[in-house]
């Protein structure tokens, strides 16, 4: 009896350390869903699927989701905490790009208007640039488009590549106002892809890269040089503040720090 005992105890004793194995491998290693719910997500973007946004029922939670599967670093790296601050600096940038409000002065701080948009109003230029292996078809307008506003044929054909559509994407740009879920790929697609000579995105708010190279030290501001270095490296820019304005909002109600080096005021 005292074997069999001790045989159970021993199963049992195992069972709780892998269980403990297991739990302690998922902390900081589980998908964005678990950062954040699709209550949360309405939270965050009050009026997005709303009439005051010319988007309406464009942007979904799960389309959100669906598309995160498909890049599987993202907000899986890291700790808790970089998980979720890599969270809020997606939704920040991406609220920024596509944000909105009516005419009048809105009742709610700027800073609640993100996903507003899904293609850029009044573009000034075709953002056509030529090039053999992407070319531009006729008549197409490589405008930005989707929770990145994904702009120019380069980027539209290279994203096109890794879902096997670059013939689509550069024939039809706006399949990425139709698709949600593309739209939502091609901005994580941009996200954790390097964008030489500078890193991607995801590997600054991860802490994978030192500051070497061409960019700003590590922090949110080297991302919004990423994205949009014209902001950046010309004194204080209202639109790196409001970039800076919805990170930080999302970060507050993730219960997480915003990290160092939020800005790209000042020259390298």
């Amino acid at each position: 009896m005292r074997f069999g005992a001790l045989a159970i105890s021993s199963l049992f004793l195992s069972h709780v350390l892998l269980c403990s194995c297991l739990s302690t491998s998922r902390k900081g290693g589980g998908g964005v869903g678990d950062i954040i719910s699709k209550a949360m997500f309405k939270k965050m973007l009050p009026h997005a699927n709303t009439a005051d946004c010319k988007a309406n029922g464009f942007y979904t939670y799960e389309a959100f989701i669906a598309a995160a599967k498909s890049y599987p670093a993202f907000a899986r790296t890291g700790s808790d905490e970089i998980r979720k601050r890599e969270v809020a600096a997606f939704l920040g940038q991406t609220s920024f790009q596509t944000a909105g409000a009516p005419e009048d002065p809105p009742a709610d701080p700027s800073y609640f208007w993100g996903y507003c948009y899904n293609k850029e109003v009044n573009p000034p230029t075709d953002y056509c640039e030529q090039n053999r292996r992407y070319p531009c078809a006729a008549g197409r307008n490589y405008c930005g488009r989707g929770p990145m506003q994904l702009s120019g044929n380069v980027n539209y054909g290279k994203f096109g590549e890794t879902i096997g559509r670059k013939k689509d994407l550069l024939q039809n740009p706006d399949l990425l106002t139709k698709n949600v879920t593309m739209a939502f790929e091609a901005a994580f697609w941009f996200w954790m892809t390097p964008q030489p000579p500078k890193p991607s995105c995801h590997d600054v708010i991860v802490g994978k890269w030192n500051g070497d190279g061409d960019g700003y030290p590590p922090g949110y501001g080297e991302i919004t040089n990423i994205i949009d270095h014209g902001e950046c490296g010309i004194g204080a820019d209202i639109r790196v503040r409001d970039r800076v304005g919805y990170y930080q909002r999302y970060c507050d109600m993730l219960g997480v720090g915003p990290g160092d080096n939020l800005y790209c005021y000042g020259p390298f």
